[in-house]
């Protein structure tokens, strides 16, 4: 038992020293971990240490932005006050920017208002004047003497003298305003200097004067530029050049200029101009010198209209002169005009000379400036003698060269005219052997050209065929054409055409058919007609004509109807439908009262009508010339009288109605005593609601039926802009010929004026002779 006890003691003393040591290794392990953590922790803590003092460093650094950011918050706060004060002043400066461009362009607005108004003002009253002149110039009723009548020219050319400063005036004006507009074209420098010498020879001459150009060889051709502004400049320094030059010579020197483009220097032997007068020659209505104001007159424009003329073509003006020795006035612009090379507007000098062109021929201006797409070549300057010389009147320039290539294949001189008023200058000046003729010109209708032609004594009797793409054939005819071509044409009936007018102006002998059974009435026709280089071959009927007619041709016949074996009517009626028979332009002279059906069926065939009366035999010689082409002033002095009786008194206008629409009496008056001399019934309306109510009144009347009104622009209550669209909503109105007078003469009235419905426009001053032939070609036939 006890070595069971002892054996269980150890047992029991091994496990318990077992146990102790495992608890001593257990308690060690712990008191290892413990230290390990116990070291961690330290760690642990020193970092907790630098953790809070970097958090206090960072807290303080926080602190200090935080301070710092406080003070920028109130540094911004100061500057969102100074921007929002800044603001309220741009603010304030925008408004102040914004209402001085108001007033700016009110400005603008007014002075452009100011150029119309004063363009009407001032040539409302002078139309009156220029008019009445003219009209007692003209001397129709032949009861003034010759010393009256030179009163009257006197008048005239003064009227004429003060409208030139009137324009200049309102040149300078648009330039000041910025309405002056440049339109740009080709322009040959030879055709320029021959039409400058053209123009101012005759004065040199008279002034015993040398006046010559000189264009350098390396010259171009051809410039580009606005050529009416371009020739004005030049003009104006010419005729400054003759005015002040005594003796000597005036040179016009053409050529390239060292700095770019070209030079035209005018260059004289004048009085010259002293070192501080040049410095400031240029300014409106200053002059050089009090002395020669009284000497030489004038208002000094003309070089202040040059020099800003020339800036607004992209050059200049230079001036050398020497006191008593003569000048040189060079004006220098690009060969090819850039409106990005024209210069600002310089501050004007403190005074100017003389530059109205005292001598400068007074040419007409017309209300607009129409722009020509290149300066036309053709024979004016080298027309050969024993060539016949054709006019061509043609705005289309290809139309144009065309025909000119023809007219030389034919073995014609040939001139070409773009424009109405260049045409009546040139067939004027050349007088031309025919004449072809376009309706649609850009200034004026052709049929003024037409009828104007032949109304002047010296042009009447040359032969006009008419080329257009309108038809207006039975008009042409009736003023006198001797063919009308509708385009397209092809180029053998232009040729046939040409062959035609070559015929008419070549053949010496005329030929007349007079029908009329009456041996009384034919034997005073034939002594009335009788004439050099003319045959008339009478017949008493109507078989008797056919036979002439079959065997050969005549120039014109003249037809009574009121024939023994057929009517007139079916005369006319058989030569339309039979190839058999020639048939010639037709006069109808009769002493039957025609009704209007009567009237219409004829003007199928007749160029004329002339119904037998106290004044028929003037009107019949009147229309015979003119279908003869003859020339009038190689008529007998007799029938030369008699023609310009029938003249005075208008067939086509003689018992027509007029409504002229005009609150200026003076200007009433002045119209009144163009129109009534010719035949005309004239109403007279103050405004345009007076206009439209006399037009209400005399529709339901068909014997007040009016056939055509004169419409001025600017009136009180209702302007003519205005009326004229009013009348146009009316379907009955629709085709009333409307022409519109105004003393504006803007660039853009004639646009408006078409557009408000206007049939034709012309600008006061009006020009008696183009009034009357735009009435005669808008009257209803």
């Amino acid at each position: 038992n006890l070595s069971s006890e002892a054996i269980g003691l150890a047992v029991r003393t091994a496990e318990y020293r077992k146990n102790l040591q495992n608890l001593l290794e257990e308690t060690q392990q712990q008191a290892e971990e413990l230290q390990s953590q116990t070291e961690e922790l330290r760690v642990s803590n020193e970092e907790l240490e630098e953790q809070g003092r970097a958090l206090k460093e960072s807290q303080s650094r926080l602190e200090q932005q935080q301070a710092e950011l406080e003070q920028t918050n109130v540094q911004l706060e100061e500057q969102a006050q100074q921007l929002e004060l800044q603001k309220e002043d741009l603010t304030r400066a925008n408004t102040a920017v914004l209402l001085k461009a108001k007033e700016l362009e009110q400005a603008s607005q007014y002075k452009s208002d100011f150029l119309a108004n004063m363009s009407h003002e001032l040539r409302t009253p002078l139309n009156s004047s220029l008019i009445l002149a003219k009209l007692l110039a003209d001397n129709p009723h032949e009861n003034l003497t010759q010393e009256q009548v030179e009163f009257a020219k006197t008048i005239q050319s003064a009227g004429n003298d003060l409208l030139t400063l009137i324009n200049d005036i309102l040149d300078l004006a648009k330039i000041e305003s910025g309405h002056m507009e440049i339109s740009a074209e080709d322009i040959r420098i030879s055709r320029l200097s021959d039409d400058l010498l053209r123009t101012f020879n005759p004065i040199a001459h008279q002034k015993g004067l040398s006046l010559s150009v000189n264009i350098a060889q390396d010259c171009p051709e051809k410039i580009n530029t606005d050529k009416v502004r371009f020739e004005q400049i030049l003009k104006n320094l010419l005729s400054n050049a003759l005015k002040f030059t005594e003796k000597g010579k005036v040179e016009l020197s053409i050529a390239n200029s060292p700095s770019g483009g070209i030079s035209f220097s005018v260059i004289d032997t004048g009085i010259g101009i002293s070192p501080e007068q040049q410095k400031a020659i240029f300014d409106a209505f200053r002059q050089a010198d009090g002395t020669i104001n009284r000497k030489y007159g004038g208002t000094g424009l003309g070089l202040s209209i040059s020099k800003e003329l020339a800036r607004l073509l992209g050059g200049k003006i230079e001036v050398s002169s020497t006191s008593g020795e003569g000048s040189v006035f060079t004006v220098t612009i690009p060969a090819r005009y850039d409106g990005s090379l024209v210069g600002a507007k310089e501050e004007p000098y403190a005074s100017s000379i003389v530059t109205e062109p005292e001598f400068m021929p007074k040419a007409k201006r017309t209300e607009a400036s129409f722009k020509r797409e290149a300066d036309v070549d053709d024979d004016r300057y080298k027309l050969s003698k024993g060539r016949h010389c054709m006019l061509i009147i043609e705005d289309d320039l290809s139309f144009a060269r065309i025909m000119y290539d023809l007219a030389h294949e034919m073995g014609f001189d040939c001139l070409i005219a773009t424009t109405a008023e260049e045409a009546m200058v040139v067939a004027k000046q050349y007088l031309p052997d025919a004449i072809v003729l376009d309706i649609g010109l850009p200034d004026n209708s052709g049929l003024s050209v037409l009828d104007r032609l032949k109304r002047n004594p010296h042009t009447r009797h040359i032969p006009v065929h008419v080329v257009s793409g309108d038809d207006y054939s039975q008009t042409a005819l009736s003023l006198g054409a001797v063919g009308y071509m509708l385009k397209p044409v092809k180029r053998e009936q232009l040729a046939e055409s040409l062959k035609n007018l070559e015929t008419r102006f070549s053949q010496d002998m005329r030929r007349i058919l007079l029908v009329e059974d009456d041996h009384v009435q034919r034997e005073s026709v034939r002594r009335l007609l009788a004439s050099d280089n003319l045959e008339i071959v009478d017949v008493g009927t109507a078989a008797e004509c056919l036979v002439q007619l079959k065997a050969g041709t005549f120039d014109c016949m003249v037809l009574d109807l009121s024939l023994p074996d057929a009517s007139g009517y079916s005369l006319l009626e058989t030569l339309s439908k039979e190839d058999d028979y020639s048939f010639p332009p037709v006069i109808v002279y009769t002493g039957r009262d025609l009704s209007l059906q009567d009237e219409q069926q004829l003007r199928r065939y007749s160029k004329s009508i002339i119904i037998k009366g106290a004044k028929s035999p003037e009107r019949l010689l009147d229309e015979v010339t003119l279908f003869l082409h003859k020339v009038v002033t190689d008529l007998p002095p007799e029938q030369q009288k008699m023609i310009q009786k029938a003249q005075n008194r208008d067939s086509i206008l003689e018992g027509r109605r007029i409504l002229i629409v005009e609150d200026d009496i003076r200007n009433v008056y002045s119209l009144t005593n163009i129109l009534e001399p010719h035949g005309v019934s004239l109403m007279i309306a103050r405004n345009g609601v007076e206009a439209i109510d006399m037009l209400e009144k005399s529709s339901q009347d068909p014997q007040k039926k009016i056939d055509l009104v004169l419409m001025d622009v600017m009136m009180p209550e209702m302007d003519g802009m205005t009326a004229t669209r009013e009348i146009r909503k009316k379907r009955e109105w629709k085709k009333l010929p409307i022409i519109m007078l105004t003393a504006k003469a803007m660039k853009n009235d004639q646009e408006q004026c078409l557009s408000a419905g206007a049939n034709d426009y012309m600008a006061k001053p009006l020009d008696v002779e183009k009034l009357l032939s735009l009435v005669r070609v808008w009257m209803p036939r």
